[in-house]
């Protein structure tokens, strides 16, 4: 037997179709069968027998059905065109109930036709149609039913399942291609704003590239410069409407920072200005921006760590003199200014020790400024870029509290009793991040200025710069005397700074500008003959690194009290090598000594070829000890001052005890006498007294 064929079941219906190939009964033999594949039917196993040529030599066609339970059934077979019912009875069970190893089998047979008349040479279906299974009650055909409709639902809710998710993956798949089509218009309009902004800006720097001069400029660009022409010039512009020498009540905002860090483009952007800025221009000195309508003077500076020139200058004075001009107009800005700025791009540790050195210098002097740290991003374009960036420059590194008017915000807590700093971040001003924060900050910034100290102090441009650069110039100058004898002086006394008018026509490039010399910062010395060095020189060390070296004379001192049977005596000891007597002088004063040392020069440097660099210190050195009369009463005693291998020795005594009294009758009704206390005690002798007393030692007592 050959199991050929497929079986097509339709449950419902109560049918199945038994299809066979041409081939697969073409080389049939008699008695040979053809199985088909067994089907499911209510729970019954149904296979059919198919023999073309009868199951013996005798026999036509015949069709078998088996079933594999013992059960009555009413069954119409159709083929090849002949349609024979078997009616499977209960008689029938018993005579085809036989047994086997897959379970118990009946069968009922029909003769379909005669096999003369079969054509075999086309494919063949048989059709049988259960009219009738045993067991297919109203229960079970209930729950064949309610399976039925459950499969059908299934099936149907999987279809309308199927066809809502592709529904919403369709509107999904459109919804992201209209996003994506929007979000590439918004981008590509905000591109053509900010192109058409950056042009906008391009044309407006080309058109007014002349329109926004600084009013005036403090040409300070070195100072040894300074103190070999003795003189600063302060050029004005011909259009400027600021007074220099004229008392005028108005605020010094500074914007300061080291090199090429964007000071000059964030006062463009701040005030809505033009001034010159970038790779190709660089700010001379201290520059000056009168902002009429805001009572504000906005001040430049070329920034710290700027480039410097080998030419006039060996390569370590130059730097030296680049550092400590910096530091002198760092100083002086600082003290001038009501509002500080300091501009840094990347925030470093060397940044961070000018921000922290400037803020100190406000506690230790006991000023309420605030500073403002700006921080550049300009090669920031992203939002969440800009905004990581600060996180890890600022907000991680600093205590404090960011803003709620924005995320580039940032306020600093720099203990009690100091004042706060501020962190203000920037980006790149034509981009995403640029149009987030730039616009917003700005505003902000300028607001804080207009509020802090708005009304500012009454002051006279030129006095202010006089007073400071005379206070400061002690600091980083020695003044060397043409007349030894003559040396002894303060240098805050020796130095001074005047403004007066220029002697000399303004230069023509200055002209050509539209700048005009107004008037000049001069050094007046107190001493005839005198003249002034920078403290510091520059000196390669083995290294190669180029290191400061002082040569003001600025000895050791220690002051100590000694204590003896014979009392105690207070030692100023100075170590001088180098200097003989005739160079040291004392003072006394009411309490105390005054000890000036004036330390020659050793070597003539003009005068020798050194081989290696010639370090030695020299100058005027002096130094007021003044003692509080709480600790007691000093005397001078020069005879115990000594001057042995280069250490000066100065010894002022204490007086054992303060002398004290009462006043007593003299005897007489018209005056009294002065008792001292303790008779051992020495006193001086007796002076003329206002009040008619008589002045007397405990012995006349």
């Amino acid at each position: 037997m050959t199991e050929c064929g497929a079986i097509v079941v339709d449950t419902v219906k109560l049918e199945a179709t038994w299809r066979l190939r041409a081939a697969d009964v073409a080389d049939t033999d008699n008695g040979e069968a053809i199985v088909s594949p067994q089907l499911q039917l209510w729970n019954h196993s149904f296979s059919m027998h198919l023999y073309p040529h009868g199951y013996d030599a005798a026999s036509d066609g015949y069709i078998g059905v088996f079933m594999h339970a013992p059960v009555k059934a009413l069954i119409d077979v159709d083929v090849a065109g002949v349609t024979n019912r078997i009616d499977i009875t209960a008689e029938k069970l018993k005579q085809s109930k036989f047994e086997s190893k897959n379970g118990i089998f009946c069968r009922g047979w029909s003769k379909f036709c005669r096999k003369e008349d079969l054509d075999l040479t086309n494919p063949i279906e048989v059709h049988v149609q259960f009219n009738h299974i045993e067991g297919k009650g109203a229960k079970m055909l209930a729950e064949e039913a309610i399976k039925i409709q459950a499969l059908w639902r299934g099936v149907e809710t999987r279809r309308r399942e199927a066809l809502r998710r592709a529904e919403e993956q369709r509107r999904r798949r459109q919804s992201r291609e209209i996003t994506a089509a929007l979000c590439l218009q918004l981008a590509w309009r905000l591109y053509q704003r900010r192109l058409q902004r950056r042009w906008h800006s391009k044309m407006l720097q080309a058109q007014n590239a002349h329109n926004t001069p600084y009013d005036a400029i403090l040409a300070f660009e070195s100072l040894s410069q300074f103190l070999s022409t003795g003189e600063i010039r302060f050029l004005q512009h011909a259009e400027s409407k600021l007074q220099a020498a004229s008392a005028a009540r108005f605020r010094i905002v500074a914007v300061v920072g080291l090199f090429d860090k964007g000071k000059t483009f964030l006062i463009n952007r701040l005030f809505g200005v033009n001034l010159p800025s970038g790779k190709l221009h660089t700010t001379k000195g201290l520059s000056f921006l009168w902002i009429e309508e805001r009572r504000m003077l906005v001040l430049d500076s070329a920034g710290v760590q700027s480039t410097v020139s080998y030419r006039a200058q060996a390569v370590q004075d130059a730097i030296l003199d680049a550092q400590t001009t910096e530091s002198l107009m760092f100083e002086m800005i600082s003290r001038i200014a009501h509002h500080m700025i300091f501009v840094v791009n990347d925030l470093t540790w060397f940044e961070q020790k000018y921000v922290a050195m400037l803020h100190q210098k406000y506690v230790q002097g006991g000023q309420q400024k605030e500073l403002v740290v700006v921080h550049n991003l300009r090669n920031t374009t992203e939002v969440q870029e800009a905004c990581k960036l600060f996180s890890r420059q600022v907000t991680r590194c600093y205590d404090g509290e960011q803003s709620h008017l924005g995320e580039l915000i940032f306020t600093q807590d720099a203990g009690a009793g100091a004042p706060p700093l501020h962190h203000i971040g920037l980006c790149y001003e034509f981009s995403k991040a640029g149009d987030a924060f730039n616009e917003k900050n700005r505003q902000h910034l300028l607001q804080s200025l207009e509020h802090r100290n708005s009304l500012g102090s009454e002051l006279v441009l030129a006095d202010i710069l006089k007073a400071e650069l005379a206070r400061l110039l002690p600091r980083f100058v020695n003044i060397e005397a043409k007349c030894p004898e003559s040396s002894v002086c303060s240098p805050d006394q020796a130095i001074g700074v005047e403004f007066s008018d220029a002697r000399e026509p303004t230069a023509e490039e200055c002209l050509k500008a539209g700048y005009h010399c107004v008037g000049v910062l001069r050094v007046n010395l107190a001493q005839e003959g005198a003249r002034v060095a920078m403290k510091t020189r520059g000196v390669i060390s083995p290294l190669g690194e180029i290191i400061a070296h002082d040569v003001s004379f600025d000895p050791i001192v220690n002051v100590y009290d000694r204590t003896t049977t014979h009392g105690t005596s207070r030692i100023i000891r100075i170590e001088c090598p180098g200097v003989t007597e005739e160079d040291v002088e004392w003072e006394e004063l009411p309490n105390g000594v005054k000890i000036s040392v004036d330390k020659k020069r050793p070597i003539d440097e003009h005068a020798v070829q050194p081989v290696q660099p010639i370090r030695q210190h020299h100058g005027v050195w002096e130094q007021e000890f003044s003692f509080d009369y709480s600790e007691g009463r000093f005397e001078l005693s020069p005879e115990e001052a000594t001057f042995e291998n280069g250490v000066l020795t100065v010894v002022l005594k204490k007086a054992a005890q303060p002398r004290r009294g009462k006043f007593g009758q003299s005897g007489s009704t018209t005056g009294s006498r002065l008792v001292a206390r303790y008779p051992d005690v020495e006193t001086p002798s007796p002076v003329p007294s206002c009040s008619s007393f008589a002045v007397v030692t405990a012995g006349g007592a």
